[in-house]
This record gives structure tokens, sequence and C-alpha cells, in this order.
């Protein structure tokens, strides 16, 4: 299913930044861009797999921001406001470990985001020198950025659908993903994925035809109507 920019996660994220070499098609890999921690559960945890031939060395570093996107305020987290473990990890070839995160923040009902940056590192860099260039490193480090999400501690998840003008908006206090499937023998490729923040809305003219519209949320399944239910 197609992930489209507009009041999307997707589009504020940073996919992938290879420093001092060119990109190579085998990395680090980390799963979904957009992770959450629940209101329920003391940590998150995030694997991280080494796609590469050779051993690899992990770190990570944080940065709390008031929204993801396009003019996001970053700034540094409190002292112990989110911890993780461990501090780095080795990974050899086709190997794969966790990264854990706990929130010590307010206990309240605002939900708070974090930009994730996973630092894959070469554990013996290789270096060539070129005639008039100096030293160029043939090992890239790669660092993939993604969000952590920390639903608020006191949930109000809620949501209002309009079909009549084809809206669906987050009128709650924390996010959720709207898949959108025009008609009802559509296929997944026709799909449409959206992330709805708090006070987002989604306007779309396939909301206003009967179609498989789906909540995810926790990952429950709530559809927004049964017009594609056999009878």
């Amino acid at each position: 299913m197609s992930k489209r920019p507009g009041v999307t996660f997707a589009s504020a994220l940073l996919a992938a930044l290879c420093l001092l070499a060119p990109t190579r098609a085998s990395a680090i890999a980390v799963g979904s861009l957009t992770f959450s921690l629940s209101a329920d559960l003391p940590f998150v945890a995030k694997k991280v797999l080494n796609n590469n031939r050779e051993a690899r060395l992990y770190r990570v570093t944080l940065t709390a921001i008031d929204r993801p996107g396009e003019r996001e305020v970053r700034r540094r987290p409190a002292d112990g406001e989110l911890l993780f473990s461990p501090r780095q990890l080795t990974l050899t070839a086709g190997d794969s470990d966790y990264f854990k995160f706990w929130y010590h923040g307010p206990q309240d009902d605002r939900e708070r985001y974090y930009r994730i940056a996973f630092h894959e590192i070469p554990t013996g860099n290789q270096t060539v020198r070129r005639r008039g260039a100096g030293a160029v490193s043939m090992e890239p480090v790669v660092i993939i950025e993604t969000i952590l999400v920390v639903r608020p501690r006191r949930v109000s998840f809620a949501w209002a659908y309009d079909p009549a003008s084809g809206s669906v908006s987050n009128t709650g206090n924390t996010w959720f993903t709207l898949l959108i499937k025009p008609g009802c023998t559509t296929s997944e490729e026709q799909g449409d994925a959206r992330y709805l923040r708090p006070g987002d809305t989604v306007r779309q003219p396939a909301l206003r035809a009967p179609g498989h519209h789906t909540l995810v949320y926790n990952d429950r399944f709530i559809a927004l109507s049964d017009a594609c239910r056999d009878p």
C-alpha cells in the first residue's frame, strides 16, 4: 500500500544519509520509519539488522521535536526524559539485535515526538589515497532517521468521519493510520495510507464513495462504514 505525502509522518522523515562514500545496496535495516510507545507499556524495542557482508557498529542519537514536519522545532530532551539501551551494538554480517527505549517524561495527555537516528559505523574503516584528492573513505557511515511517537499517558482516541465532505479528522490526542481503498474490489496497491496526528484532517474524494476505509490504532482495525460488507 502506498504512503503519499501530505499530512503524513513519512513526508517528514529522512530516509538515509550516506556520508564519506557512495551508497551501497546493502546496509542497515530498521523496519518502519515510524514507531510508537503505547501508554500501557514500559518500553518499546526497535530491531536493527546488519545487511552488510562485514561487521558493523551501531549507535543511537535522539532529538525531541514539537511535531513531525518541514517546520518542526527541535530541542534536546531533558535529562532522563527518554532513555535507551544498550549504548551501542556490534553486529556481525546478517545479525540483528534490539535497542530499547524508555520514556520517563511528564505523565499527561500530550503526545510527544522524537527523531531517533541510527548510525551504522564500519568497525575497521578502510581508506585509499588518490593523487591530488587526499584520503577517501571506502566504508560509508550510514544514518537512518526514524520517528518515535510516545503516546499520551492519558489517551483520548477519537475521530470524526464525514462521508458527505469526504473527510476524516483526528479529534483525539494520539495518532492513528487511515487506510483508504476506493471501491469495494480494489487491490492493496490501489490504496492509500495516511498518518493523522492530533488535529489533522484528510479530505479525499474516495472517502465520499463506498470503499474499504479503515482506521488502524494499536494494531486494531476499525472500519469507518459497512458499505463493502457482504449482505
